[in-house]
C-alpha cells in the first residue's frame, strides 16, 4: 500500500509519498497558491494524487490530509481557518472535493493531530500507550494518542492544548483566537514576541534589545542567539516560556495521565533554554503520581505533519 500525505499550511503545502514500512518514496513542497482560488488549489493537490495513482497503478493508494484549523474529521470538512487566505472556505468539504477529483476519499484531520500520529509512528516507533504531542510555532497545537490510537474527540477538536487557559480570561493577554489567557498567548511565537517587546522597554540596553533593533523583522531565533551570548533578558524570556508551558501541560497530564509528551515545531528548537523550567514545574506538582514516570521529549523533524498524514491514512485503510 502507498500512502500520500498532504500537509496544508498557510504558506506551503508539503506532499509525501510513503510505503507501509514508513519509508519516504517522494516529497514535494509547493507554495500555497491563492491567486486562482480554492478550487484551483485543490485541483493542484488532486493532480499530484492522480500522478501517484498512475505511477503505482498496481497498489492500493491511501490519502491523508492535515489541515490547519477547526476540522470535522468524520466528514472531512474544514470548518474554519483564519490562516488560509481563500475566500469562502468556511465549511470547506475537502474530502468530498478531493474524492470527486481523484476517486479516493482522503482521511482528513487537523494538522497538529496528523503531526501527533507522525511522532507516534516515526519517532516513538509505536512506543507509549498514551501520548501528548505539542506543536510549538506561531500557534500552539496538539494531538493525542490514547490507548495506542489517535484520539480526536467527539467533534474532531481534541488536543487543542494552545487554547486551554493558564491566566485570567478577562485580564490575560489576548490570543489569536480572540480569547484571553490561552497558553498560545504565552508560548506561541506571537506571545513570545509580545513578552520580548515588553522586556525591551524595561531593558533597552540589553543584548536582545540591540539585536531586535538591528533586525528589520523579529525572528524567534534572535532570542536564542541572545541567550547564547548570556543575555539575562533573553534567558528570562526562555525561562518564563518554559514555566508557562509547564503549567499548561501539567494540567493535561493531571486530566489524562499520559506516559509520554513530545514537543515539536519551531519553538522547540530552543528547548535547551526553556525545558529545565518546564521540567521544574512538572517535578513540583503536589500530586506526583502522573509525573513520576512521565517521558518528556523533543522532536524537530520538519516532515512530521506530512509523514503523519501518510502513515495515518495507511493505518486506517489497513484496519478495514
Amino acid at each position: 500500500m502507498i500512502g500520500i500525505g498532504v500537509d496544508i499550511g498557510g504558506t506551503f503545502v508539503k506532499l509525501y509519498v510513503m510505503n507501509e514500512h514508513g519509508e519516504i518514496i517522494r516529497r514535494e513542497k509547493v507554495e500555497t497558491n491563492y491567486e486562482n482560488g480554492a478550487e484551483a488549489f485543490l485541483k493542484q493537490i488532486a493532480g499530484f494524487i492522480n500522478q501517484i495513482k498512475a505511477e503505482f497503478a498496481d497498489q492500493k493508494i491511501a490519502v491523508g490530509v492535515g489541515a490547519p484549523g477547526d476540522v470535522d474529521n468524520q466528514n472531512g470538512v474544514l470548518r474554519y481557518n483564519p490562516n488560509l487566505k481563500f475566500k469562502d472556505v468556511d465549511d470547506w468539504p475537502l474530502a468530498n472535493i478531493l474524492q470527486q477529483l481523484t476517486g479516493i476519499r482522503p482521511h482528513v484531520a487537523n494538522d497538529a493531530t496528523m503531526a501527533a500520529w507522525g511522532v507516534y509512528e516515526s519517532v516513538l516507533k509505536n512506543e507509549g500507550t498514551n501520548v501528548l504531542v505539542v506543536t510549538l510555532g506561531t500557534g500552539v497545537g496538539g494531538g493525542l494518542i490514547i490507548n495506542k490510537e489517535l484520539y480526536q474527540g467527539s467533534n474532531g477538536t481534541a488536543g487543542e492544548v494552545g487554547h486551554t487557559k493558564i491566566a485570567s480570561t478577562q485580564t490575560g493577554p489576548q490570543c489569536g483566537c480572540g480569547a484571553r489567557g490561552c497558553l498560545e498567548a504565552f508560548v506561541g511565537t506571537i506571545g513570545i514576541r509580545r513578552r520580548v517587546m515588553e522586556g525591551i522597554l524595561e531593558h533597552p540596553q540589553s543584548v536582545l534589545a540591540k539585536m531586535v533593533e538591528k533586525e528589520k523583522n523579529f525572528k524567534i531565533e534572535l532570542v536564542s542567539r541572545a541567550a547564547e551570548k548570556g543575555c539575562p533578558l533573553a534567558l528570562k524570556i526562555w525561562e518564563d516560556t518554559g514555566f508557562f508551558l509547564g503549567v499548561g501541560i501539567s494540567n493535561i497530564c493531571l486530566v489524562l495521565d499520559v506516559d509520554t509528551i513530545v514537543l515539536t515545531g519551531g519553538v522547540s528548537g530552543a528547548s535547551k533554554y526553556f525545558l529545565p523550567a518546564t521540567e521544574n514545574v512538572l517535578h513540583h506538582q503536589q500530586i506526583q503520581t502522573p509525573f513520576k514516570k512521565l517521558k518528556l521529549m523533543v522532536s524537530q523533524d520538519p516532515n512530521i505533519g506530512g509523514v503523519g498524514a501518510a502513515m495515518y491514512a495507511i493505518h486506517q485503510e489497513l484496519k478495514k
